[in-house]
């Protein structure tokens, strides 16, 4: 495709950003590189390192090959009918805030007949991101493809590039149009939910009415927790971002946008008898775990590790147990929603407190996390146990 097709933007920056302008020239991590040290140490550092022109190219390569057959994927999932390269009238990405892994950049596809169509495209330039993409990459396409709800991105095509300035990895995905970033905010003596504008401004909401988001967060990961092979979706943190939140017709949708990795966090043995009488307790560990991670925050997204307020709790076991309720369909187990009550219920305070406490090693929490936990577990088992005590 021509590459006059290929408009390159920065998220918040009005201009087109084009060759040979400043941003052009820019080094991808934002930082100029120190031409002391370069000097210095006899090295052409600051000429290997990828610009956010370097970056821009590689998106541009990465389209187009076969006649942006990679895009065409996408349209046609979209849309549901044929698409051609000659109905694509121009492409623009937007490169966005970048994660702990990858830079996205956001998709625009302008067709002729004036629709426009956006998808994300996940990039990576350093080893932990350029190692996560096949992996992730597979595991999208095998849970969209094992779970008849998806509340995870398609993929539509993948690739990792060898450029003179190092190995650039991308992989086109479903973009979650008006889906936004949320973090747990420090408000008038309460906690608040941010919600992050495309703009870069925030739209402020009470916890108390952002539970819903919470409860649906809930059922997500346990739809696609394995009760038999105690795989799940981890690792998870409302901190990376990873699950997203549209406001329509006055309710919350949720969606996920990530999958860095899905396998038991318990270890059984093989034995398929010994696995059997295992699905109750590994399942107790992932209730734990959800429940106390479901509250885990860090504030405006980047600050102070934070524990959200004891209503989340509740809002976490609601769409723990409507998920368990449908999954009785799925599984030869009677009603496992009344069966985990019922196993849930043969435990006093102090065992939750230590199986609680043995759960986070599971997940291995930072530091900060495990403070958290240790000055709430007591509190917060009281509270699920009032809570199954009810039912």
């Amino acid at each position: 495709m021509e590459k006059s097709r290929f408009h390159f933007y920065i998220s918040g920056e009005e201009k087109e950003v084009l060759p040979g302008s400043p941003l052009w020239e820019l080094p991808l991590s934002g930082k100029e590189p120190c031409r002391d040290h370069a000097v210095a140490s006899g090295s052409a550092r600051q000429d290997r390192e990828i610009t956010i022109g370097d970056y821009f190219s590689a998106v541009c390569r990465f389209l187009s090959r076969n006649e942006v057959s990679i895009l065409i994927s996408g349209l046609e999932a979209v849309f549901q009918n044929p698409v051609s390269y000659e109905h694509i009238h121009q492409i623009s990405a937007f490169l966005e805030k970048h994660g702990a892994f990858y830079r996205p950049l956001k998709i625009r596809i302008d067709l002729t007949d004036t629709q426009t169509c956006f998808f994300v495209l996940n990039g990576a330039v350093g080893n932990p991101g350029l190692s996560l993409i096949e992996k992730e990459v597979s595991l999208l396409s095998k849970l969209n493809k094992s779970f008849p709800k998806q509340y995870l991105p398609l993929v539509f095509g993948w690739d990792i590039l060898n450029t003179p300035k190092g190995r650039i990895g991308f992989f086109l995905g479903e973009w979650f149009q008006d889906y936004k970033e949320f973090h747990v905010t420090a408000g008038n003596h309460q906690w608040q939910i941010a919600i992050w504008e495309s703009d870069g401004s925030c739209r402020y909401l009470p916890e108390k009415s952002f539970l819903p988001v919470y409860q649906e967060a809930a059922w997500i990961l346990t739809h696609y927790y394995n009760i038999e092979t105690f795989e799940q979706i981890y690792p998870w943190h409302h901190a990376a971002g990873d699950f997203i939140v549209r406001a329509a017709d006055g309710q919350f949708q949720v969606r996920l946008i990530t999958v860095r990795g899905y396998s038991p966090l318990t270890e059984f043995g093989a034995d398929e008898t010994e696995k059997k009488n295992q699905i109750l307790p590994s399942l107790l560990v992932f209730f734990f775990n959800l429940s106390l991670r479901m509250r885990m925050d860090r504030l405006d997204g980047t600050g102070e590790a934070v524990m959200m307020g004891d209503e989340v709790i509740t809002a976490t076991v609601d769409g723990f147990l409507d998920a368990l309720d449908e999954k009785s369909k799925a599984y030869e187990y009677g009603d496992l929603k009344r069966v985990f009550i019922s196993f849930f219920n043969g435990f006093d305070l102090d065992q939750m407190i230590s199986i609680g406490i043995a759960a986070q090693d599971s997940w291995a929490a930072i530091p900060a996390e495990r403070r958290l936990i240790k000055e709430n577990i007591e509190p917060h088992c009281r509270v699920l146990q009032a809570i199954f005590k009810t039912m």
